[in-house]
Parts: C-alpha cells; structure tokens; sequence
C-alpha cells in the first residue's frame, strides 16, 4: 500500500505559515506598506470560492478528499477547477497566505509563503502525484502536461 509521508493537514501547515509570516514582521521587518483589507478580504473571499469549488468537484466524482489517502482515489478529476489547477485546495490556501501579505503590511512575511510552498510541494503534492501516476499511469501524465500544479 502507499502512504503520503505528510503528518501534518495542510491547513494547518498555513496556520505555521501565517505564523511564521507575523513573527517575519517583527524579526524581518524589509519594506512595510499601508496594509490593504479589501485586497486582502478580495482574496480570502476567492480562496474560499476556490476551496469549495475544488471540494464540490471532488465530491460530485465521489472520490477522496483527504489528503492523506490519495491512494483511496477513485477517479481522476479533470473537470470544473481541476481543469486550471491540479491542486486548487492547496490553490485556496495560498491566496489566503497572500492576503496575509496584505493585511501584516510586510514584504519580508513572503518567507512564510516560501517554506508553505517547499513544505507542501515536497511533502504533500509530489507523493500524491506519485500515487495517482501509478493509479491511472498515462492518463494522469496527460493531464499534468495540460494543466499546472498550482495555478
């Protein structure tokens, strides 16, 4: 059986980002600038947008959720948001790390986006690729020429 290495959900590997981001503002300050609520609510709004379209699509195919158990995957999606992005939960989670931005008024806060990525990319969506590659081989190689892993 294959397992994803990653123990942590990923929506809390964004609250250590976010974390990581406020501690940035203090210990890192760089450039600040007027913070910016409604750029920062903009996103938040089209990340909850994002995450719920991509859950929807998923549960429309019934096929797993959850990120640690890929390998319990019954279809591959490729329609609606998957069609854009082959992670747009993680798509979701991160245009939440960019509002931060916005809201802490802080250049040096972009290292919290930085290590979320690597961590996630690492840990989360190349084992996850590697399971749904031996799941549906050429199919799925198809569709990660066609569409992007972020966005």
């Amino acid at each position: 059986m294959i397992t994803v290495h990653l123990k942590i959900p990923p929506p809390v590997l964004t609250l250590i980002a976010l974390f990581i981001m406020y501690v940035c503002t203090y210990l890192l300050p760089l450039w600040q600038f007027k913070p910016s609520w409604l750029i920062a609510i903009l996103l938040i709004i089209i990340a909850i947008v994002v995450g719920f379209l991509a859950v929807l699509a998923l549960v429309k195919s019934d096929t797993t959720i959850s990120p640690f158990l890929p390998q319990q995957t019954a279809r591959l999606v490729t329609r609606g948001i998957y069609q854009y992005s082959r992670n747009p939960m993680y798509v979701s989670l991160l245009l939440v790390l960019i509002a931060a931005i916005f809201i802490y008024g802080e250049l040096s806060t972009i290292l919290g986006i930085v290590i979320f990525m690597l961590v996630v990319n690492h840990y989360q969506i190349k084992p996850e690729e590697n399971i749904l590659l031996q799941l549906f081989g050429e199919e799925y190689a198809r569709y990660c020429h066609r569409v992007r892993r972020w966005f």
